[in-house]
């Protein structure tokens, strides 16, 4: 077994597979050392500061209301909303609700250390979040995520079904789930889904906790962002519309220097600011 890490390096499968159209299962492949346990997210939801937007309550793609999770504390003589209510959240899981905690990279160091090796190895904006899902129950109905996954078992087994991936994959419900494959997850095991990967997950025997990162690519108006913004920082418009003696004439001079500057720009650059833009943005590192 390895970290998590050790599975990035050239050649691994991990990486082949990033670019591939079909799901990946590495065995017993993870080393467990440092991640969370069940009894962490039982500490958390006992006696944590976990507010919004870092947690959420799932059972079959529904959710209760913010009334019926969140709690409002006293904190050095003011009123703070947006706790979580451990005893509210506690009855909805043994319900068989799925607690879902959001960009775990925030506040878990190991997981923050795990994301930022993903962040280095592909041209993807990574994000960690856990799933704790009862015996017997599913958080989410069959869904395609936009972005791609790799999803860690950490205790407990969880059942997979995973779906055909159209040509167009977009997020959304509206998967086929007339054929399916099966893959059922134990502790150690790492699934790999392309972008676009129908799928939906059960817990079997007990309760499971997984870890899901979520492997973002910037979309088109990212890049385009990012040209505009090397654009400008080159200060050629400022030089090509100075002497325009009109708007019209400007807007002229700037789209000619504009497609210009277009013959110049290296898409790796390109890509590697619309991440970098997009991590900050996140609060990544």
């Amino acid at each position: 077994m390895s970290t998590l890490t050790d599975l990035l390096k050239d050649g691994s499968d991990l990486r082949a597979a990033y670019h591939g159209s079909e799901p990946l299962v590495l065995r017993n492949a993870v080393a467990l050392d440092g991640l969370p346990r069940i009894s962490d997210i039982l500490a958390l939801i006992d006696g944590s500061l976990l507010r919004r937007p870092y947690f959420s309550v799932l059972q079959d793609g529904l959710a209760p209301s913010d009334s019926e999770l969140l709690a409002a504390r006293t904190v050095a003589g003011s009123r703070v909303d947006g706790f979580i209510d451990s005893v509210a959240v506690g009855g909805q899981l043994a319900n068989g609700a799925t607690l879902k905690l959001n960009q775990v990279e925030d506040w878990h160091p190991f997981l923050r250390d795990v994301n930022d090796a993903l962040n280095a190895v592909f041209p993807a904006e990574s994000k960690a979040f856990l799933f704790y899902t009862p015996a017997g129950k599913r958080g989410m109905l069959p869904h395609r995520d936009g972005s791609r996954v790799i999803a860690i078992q950490l205790e407990g087994a969880k059942e997979w079904h995973l779906y055909d991936t159209p040509p167009e994959p977009a997020a959304g419900l509206d998967v086929d789930t007339s054929k399916e494959q099966v893959v059922v997850m134990e502790p150690g095991d790492l699934l790999y889904l392309p972008h676009g990967t129908g799928h939906a997950a059960t817990a079997i025997d007990s309760t499971s906790l997984h870890v899901t990162f979520t492997l973002t690519e910037p979309f088109p108006s990212a890049l385009v962002q990012a040209y505009i913004d090397e654009w400008i920082a080159s200060g050629r418009p400022a030089r090509a519309g100075r002497d325009a003696g009109s708007p019209l004439a400007r807007a002229a001079a700037l789209l000619a220097d504009l497609n210009d500057f277009g013959s110049r720009v290296d898409s790796a650059a390109l890509v590697d600011r619309a991440l970098a833009t997009a991590r900050l943005r996140d609060g990544s590192r």
